[in-house]
């Protein structure tokens, strides 16, 4: 599980401390503002003005709205949408069909870096985790469509993907657009490096097919695909 206290401090610099105080004869409270100097040690303590309730109450607003507002979409939802969670808990799952991609490999692969076909995807994400699969079709899938293996490197077999050390910045606001754009481009405009788990998720050698798909520019071989025996209903849950 994520360190919370690493998230927290990898994204934000403490300088302020609350200590709240009950009075157990009529529930009243008193709040006490506490600076905090370099070393985070609390110094300066004085009694919460106005003015500095205003201040957290103004920011506190302003990340509610914000949060809210995670993957807002304005006029007409594209076709590639699946489904669709919006808020500060929000994901999205979307399909793209067979198309040209720039791919990236680590040199130990022996792959050339090159524009190749890749096959018809589902993909399904939040702010922080990425997952894809492969489909045999064209088109707009339905909930009985079967998904298959995504035949790229640094996937696992539940389609999660990998990103070593690529930090991943989806902004708290971002809306369905740029967070699809975003995920497409991190997928894509990473180096692909190594196999997880060592399957091979192809019927074959996935090197020797990377390398004819971007020397040769034939669309990719769906027929080598491996089915994951579950339907893209499993991926709705």
């Amino acid at each position: 599980m994520e360190n919370l206290m690493e998230k927290i401090n990898d994204l934000y610099i403490p300088f302020k401390a609350l200590m709240v105080y009950r009075a157990e004869s009529d529930n009243s409270y008193y709040v006490e503002n506490h600076d905090l100097d370099s070393r985070g040690m609390a110094i300066n303590a004085h009694p919460l003005s106005l003015k500095e309730s205003k201040s957290l109450a103004e920011a506190l607003d302003s990340s509610q709205r914000q949060a809210e507002n995670f993957l807002h979409h304005k006029g007409l939802m594209g076709e590639n949408i699946l489904q669709l969670e919006t808020g500060r808990n929000g994901r999205a799952v979307w399909f793209t069909g067979m198309v040209k991609k720039e791919l990236h490999f680590v040199k130990g692969l022996h792959i050339p870096d090159g524009i190749a076909y890749v096959p018809p995807m589902i993909w399904k994400a939040d702010r922080k985790q990425l997952s894809v699969w492969a489909m045999d079709m064209t088109g707009r899938p339905n909930e009985t469509t079967l998904l298959y293996y995504a035949p790229f490197y640094n996937v696992y077999e539940n389609g999660s993907v990998c990103f070593g050390n690529v930090k991943i910045e989806i902004p708290i606001d971002c809306s369905l657009s740029a967070f699809i754009g975003s995920w497409e481009h991190y997928f894509f405009g990473s180096s692909f490096s190594h196999l997880i788990g060592g399957e091979v998720p192809i019927n074959g050698n996935l090197n020797d097919t990377w390398k004819r798909q971007i020397t040769a520019g034939r669309k990719f071989p769906l027929i080598a695909m491996k089915k994951t025996g579950r339907s893209l209903a499993e991926v709705l849950l």
